[in-house]
């Protein structure tokens, strides 16, 4: 190493390195698992693990309204690559993970994956690994109660917090695969009452066509306005409040009319720039 390079957190890596190769070790234990992957940074870092171990692993990925198309290309990118068998189910179940307490009727999204495996003979005895953090697992524990009994979770086992999950997804350079860790869209609405299809596919084109601009990281809320201003037809007007990081604001003010043009087109009627950055996380079944 030459006489200029300084070594940084060294320790820390260490101490990350020790506790990622337990992981490792413990899933090298199962000859082969069921791995759910939404193609969020959580569940890319932990099947990256799975591959690491030797175990023979399987996909399943579910294809709800709130999950983002970037999101699902990933998964089926990196499982195209390395020969993974990936099931892709589509369904226009609206499957909520968490942060909405608001909501009486939630689905559980690991029972219902458990529900999906146990259709296929295949599949069906082997264990279900989820990619949650040990924050996520807490949450998740908060709202059901319980876990299914075939289902591992040794990332939230072995006390990896969300920021560790991170750091394992960025040390590894799973980035490569495209970005699409902004999170479930369910949460770009503040109103869950306006959580229908329609207004999903809206906010995920928008998302689409902002990545298409050099802005991939960009999140697009949902608002629909209260102060009785209608559109032609009767409808309430629709505002997009896109949310970009501070790196990716003085291109966004370069393609102001692009952008404008863009999400008008997508049917919203108006379109603002957040300038506040806000980290939101959830479940990455």
């Amino acid at each position: 190493m030459g006489a200029n390079v300084v070594v940084l957190n060294q320790g820390y890596d260490q101490s990350f390195d020790a506790k990622e190769q337990q992981v490792i070790e413990t899933l090298a234990s199962y000859e082969s698992l069921i791995v759910s992957f939404s193609g969020r940074l959580e569940s890319c870092y932990n099947i990256d693990l799975c591959r690491a171990s030797g175990a023979k692993i399987s996909a399943i990925t579910l294809d709800t309204p709130t999950r983002s198309r970037s999101e699902v290309a990933r998964a089926r990118r990196y499982c195209q690559r390395y020969g993974i068998a990936h099931w892709i189910i589509k369904t226009d179940e609206i499957i909520f993970c968490d942060r909405l307490p608001q909501l009486v009727d939630v689905i559980d999204p690991v029972r219902r994956i458990c529900d999906h495996v146990a259709e296929r003979p295949e599949w069906a005895k082997q264990p279900i690994l989820m990619p949650a953090s040990a924050e996520e697992r807490v949450d998740y524990l908060g709202r059901f109660g319980s876990s299914p009994a075939n289902t591992l979770w040794p990332l939230a086992d072995h006390g990896f917090s969300q920021r560790e999950l991170r750091y394992g997804f960025n040390k590894r350079q799973l980035g490569r695969w495209g970005k699409g860790g902004n999170g479930c869209l369910s949460h770009r609405f503040s109103n869950p009452r306006l959580l229908k299809q329609r207004y999903l596919r809206m906010v995920d084109r928008a998302e689409q066509l902002l990545a298409d601009m050099g802005l991939d990281e960009a999140q697009v809320f949902f608002h629909s306005l209260c102060d009785g201003a209608k559109r032609h037809g009767g409808n309430d007007m629709t505002l997009a409040r896109v949310r970009l990081p501070a790196h990716q604001r003085a291109r966004a003010f370069d393609l102001q009319s692009d952008i404008l043009s863009a999400l008008k087109g997508m049917e919203f009627d108006l379109v603002t720039l957040d300038m506040v950055s806000e980290e939101r996380h959830d479940l990455a079944i």
